[in-house]
């Protein structure tokens, strides 16, 4: 039989009505003789394939993700000992998106197969250890939802913590092929995956944070405010009493938690060489309080922010109580406190990020 070839143009890989901007990291289409932004056309962004259910979804999509990228490497230093093409190499790179229109970023796919032959397949292996995978497939793990997905923001982290816990160039090339992925790639790969993965050693640790809006609400079921009065929009605003004014003994109840720093937005004015921000941390074990921070260094203003990130070494609380006070025509506004530790958030569902 004959071997017919032809010359391979874009639009046998990709819609030629696309492509991708290297200068501004976009997807863009063509309309009107016009290159648009075109986000809803990026397939990083796109999780078009539905979960995998499992008896652990979580942990067997970390698992797919991750033997994902470990055939993909294989395959690119097999090709690099065969001194395959930079072209060559890109393919096999792109090959594991077997959804959506990745191949718009053979610019992205050719430069990391530069790199690839760059480093050479004996280092690539020397990095890329089975206790590395192993890492990354807890990484993962421990970002992913209970559907085994990524947001945009957790696939941020999740390369943050394999630059910090893994390192090298083992996270070089592996955040290299999280980006071209992103979080819609590693969501599909996590879904089309066939992996059984073991998670019972990864050790997760939740993070939780909650703020208090006092612009909206008193938040009376965990507030108690000793003298202070709340006005909707403003929040808790201070009164006259003893020397001064401000806000004195707001005390937050909870269940004991781990609890690892807590912020605070306020106005003040009138004060003068002294204001007195104390926060008061209970220990459920002793029941004593312990005076963390006093003193900042802005005195008077609108929305003053300061971080407190000082507690117990073990980080047990369950009551914090706050005072905002000083001597004479002094006074003070608590608009927003907010808490953050790992665990069980303590007063509900998360609504915000720690710092």
């Amino acid at each position: 039989m004959p071997i017919i070839r032809k010359r391979l143009r874009p639009g046998d890989v990709y819609p030629e009505d696309l492509r991708y901007n290297e200068g501004t990291d976009t997807v863009q289409t063509n309309v009107n003789g016009e290159w648009k932004d075109s986000p809803e056309s990026d397939p990083r962004h796109q999780t078009t394939i539905p979960p995998r259910i499992t008896a652990d979804t979580v942990c067997d999509a970390a698992q797919s993700v991750v033997d994902a990228l470990k055939g993909q490497i294989q395959g690119i230093t097999d090709a690099i000992d065969n001194t395959a093409t930079l072209f060559t190499i890109a393919g096999i790179i792109l090959s594991i998106f077997t959804f959506g229109t990745f191949g718009v970023f053979i610019s992205i796919a050719l430069t990391a197969a530069d790199a690839m032959v760059g480093y050479g397949s004996a280092a690539i292996e020397a990095a890329l250890t089975e206790p590395v995978w192993e890492q990354l497939a807890c990484i993962l793990y421990c970002a992913m939802d209970g559907n085994g997905r990524l947001t945009e923001s957790g696939l941020a982290e999740v390369q943050a913590q394999v630059s910090s816990e893994i390192g090298g160039l083992a996270a070089t090339i592996i955040n290299q092929m999280l980006s071209l992925a992103g979080e819609g790639g590693v969501n599909n790969l996590g879904a089309i995956g066939t992996s059984t993965g073991d998670c019972s050693g990864c050790g997760c640790v939740d993070e939780w944070c909650y703020d208090f809006d006092f612009t909206i609400s008193d938040w009376s079921a965990f507030v108690t405010v000793t003298l202070g009065t709340w006005v909707g929009g403003t929040g808790w605003v201070g009164v006259a009493y003893g020397t001064g004014g401000g806000i004195s003994g707001m005390e937050f109840n909870f269940d004991v938690s781990q609890l690892r720093g807590m912020s605070m937005l306020h106005s003040a004015s009138g004060y003068g060489g002294y204001q007195k921000l104390a926060v008061w941390q209970n220990l459920p074990a002793a029941g004593v309080n312990h005076g963390l921070v006093s003193d900042p260094e802005t005195m008077n203003g609108v929305n003053i922010y300061s971080q407190y990130d000082s507690f117990d070494i073990e980080n047990l609380a369950n009551r914090v109580t706050m005072y905002v006070d000083g001597a004479g025509s002094s006074n003070a506004t608590i608009h927003h406190v907010t808490f953050w530790g790992t665990g069980v958030n303590p007063f509900g569902e998360n609504n915000c990020t720690p710092p």
